[in-house]
């Protein structure tokens, strides 16, 4: 951590995290960084922020010139304990609770389907599938390890040796932190009935290579050559630490169930050196990813999770790395698809702008330092940032929503909106606004609260206007009548003087125009309405309360 060669500009927590892993492994390379989850339900974006963080401190090392092996392993290997209420099939789900993951038949798939080999081969690929694909358009990509496959062809036969080798010591750890301690016959194994698939297995071992399994369920009795593989594997608190040695990880996270007193952290580290002579990797803690409106932490069993998929469709890819990279691991904070979401791409877009800007030798520059820091381990590639760069302009999100509502959501005729102003110029601009602008309509339609849309009307309102409103009316259908091609600017001060010599105000008249025009009190800002839907389509509507 005091190295004199450090370069204080790597000073975000990834980078701090980085130097941590430098310091413990100066001579590691390439340094294995290292995440993972069980696909026993949707992988949801909580189960992200693990990926997430291992990404960004991967990039820390990588943005240093060290070679870095990111590697996520598929706990598919681990038992299938509870069904999620929203998933499909719940009875042939049912039938299959404690069985591996990766032997439960895909629920999403139609037998019919399933026994014609289309669909996903196993419960645990189509969940790993969709969160695989989820990863790309971050440019996240690790090395992935479906660990039942590697468990079932012997690849970790020595790990689970050397465990029985040390069943006694092993046992001594565990016994710490319970409450119970474990029977003296305990041998550290798990698995499944090589007839029915269950896990309720007692196991016996010759001393050697050779586990017998007898099933409490269905009584067969089988037995496996660990150096063949089968179904035989470690329980959690000791496959961790094994694959720790096996893979010399270097950094792994955890979250903060796994990193508590007597956590699975604290008795693999007590594991990992005596039994495997592998180290505990660097770690950080990470707390929950909370869905705004929703209680506790987010839970692939309960149903209804939150994927990254899902933020995908509104969030911009590097704005949803962004969220995370802004967090330190170990604070809480909340996903919102309210209209938070304005606000959070606000943020962003001022971030982008205070990583762009040139330092001016003032204190700010330090604050900027730490933004362009934050802003290069969010881009989707890797990317250096020199203050005074120019980013790609986007359209803010706000006047976007209003100007595509006004569109009906047409992107491509939204563009030439912009174009048109000269706020959109170049391939790489257009290329940003669609992003934007594809999440902008999801929002829009999917989240925004009801107040906050709006469509023009498809046909005239059928009410007249009588009195003042209707003279100032014909006033503004005379002045648009004349004027077809006037811009916003120029007719600002136009709608200024349209209720002079009456006794409305413009805030009086302005509900008579938005009900004509989008059968609303309040809408968008009402030049920015007339000038963005043009005369052809306006007037017809507006003519309609003149009675025309």
């Amino acid at each position: 951590m005091g190295d004199q060669n450090f370069d204080p500009y790597y000073s975000h927590w990834a980078d701090i995290a980085a130097r941590r892993v430098l310091a413990a492994h100066p001579d590691v390379r390439p340094v294995v960084v290292a995440a993972g989850i069980t696909p026993s339900g949707v992988v949801h974006v909580g189960n992200f922020r693990e990926v997430m963080t291992v990404d960004l401190v991967a990039r820390a090392l990588r943005d240093q010139e060290i070679p870095v092996r990111f590697i996520y392993s598929w706990d598919d290997f681990d038992v299938f304990r509870k069904v999620p209420s929203d998933a499909p099939q719940q009875e042939m789900l049912n039938e299959n609770l404690r069985r591996s993951v990766s032997d439960v038949p895909d629920p999403f798939t139609e037998a019919a389907d399933r026994e014609a080999g289309r669909g996903a081969d196993s419960y645990a690929s189509h969940h790993v599938a969709s969160f695989e694909s989820s990863l790309d358009p971050l440019g996240i990509e690790p090395e992935f390890i479906r660990q039942s496959k590697a468990y079932r062809a012997g690849r970790y036969a020595e790990g689970i040796r050397r465990a029985l080798d040390s069943k006694d010591a092993i046992r001594a750890v565990l016994d710490e932190f319970r409450k119970q301690p474990l029977p003296e016959d305990w041998l550290p194994l798990a698995g499944f009935c090589g007839r029915c698939g269950r896990d309720e297995v007692a196991f016996g071992w010759d001393g050697d290579w050779r586990v017998d399994m007898t099933c409490r369920d269905c009584g067969a009795k089988t037995e496996v050559d660990l150096r063949e593989g089968g179904d035989v594997k470690l329980p959690w608190r000791i496959d961790w630490p094994m694959r720790w040695a096996f893979e010399g990880v270097c950094f792994e996270p955890g979250g903060k169930d796994h990193s508590s007193a007597g956590g699975s952290y604290d008795t693999a580290k007590k594991i990992v050196g005596p039994v495997y002579g592998g180290w505990a990797p660097e770690y950080v803690p990470y707390d929950f990813v909370r869905i705004k409106g929703r209680g506790g932490k987010i839970s692939s069993s309960v149903g209804e999770a939150v994927t990254v998929a899902d933020c995908l469709r509104v969030f911009e890819p590097e704005m949803l790395r962004w969220i995370f990279a802004s967090q330190r691991p170990n604070s809480e904070f909340q996903i919102s698809f309210d209209l938070d979401v304005i606000k959070l791409y606000e943020d962003y877009d001022r971030a982008i702008a205070a990583a762009y800007s040139p330092d001016d030798g003032s204190k700010k520059d330090k604050k900027r330092q730490i933004v362009r820091r934050t802003i290069e381990l969010s881009s989707r590639a890797p990317i250096k940032i020199e203050p005074g760069d120019e980013p790609t302009r986007v359209p803010s999100f706000r006047p976007l929503s209003l100007i595509l509502q006004i569109y009906d959501g047409d992107i491509e005729r939204t563009l030439t909106h912009y174009e048109s102003a000269g706020e959109v110029t170049t391939d790489a601009e257009r290329a940003r606004f669609r992003v934007r602008a594809e999440r902008v309509w999801v929002w829009v339609e999917d989240f925004a609260p009801e107040d906050f849309r709006y469509r023009i009307r498809g046909t005239p309102s059928k009410a007249s206007l009588e009195g003042e409103p209707r003279e100032i009316l014909r006033r503004l259908v005379g002045l648009l009548d004349e004027n077809p091609g006037l811009s916003e600017e120029a007719l600002i001060p136009h709608l200024k003087t349209l209720c002079d010599g009456t006794s409305l105000t413009a805030k009086d008249f302005y509900p008579f125009a938005y009900d004509l025009l989008i059968a609303r009190e309040k809408g968008p800002k009402l030049t920015t309405l007339l000038t963005t839907m043009g005369t052809e389509r306006a007037l017809p509507l507006l003519r309609a309360g003149l009675g025309e």
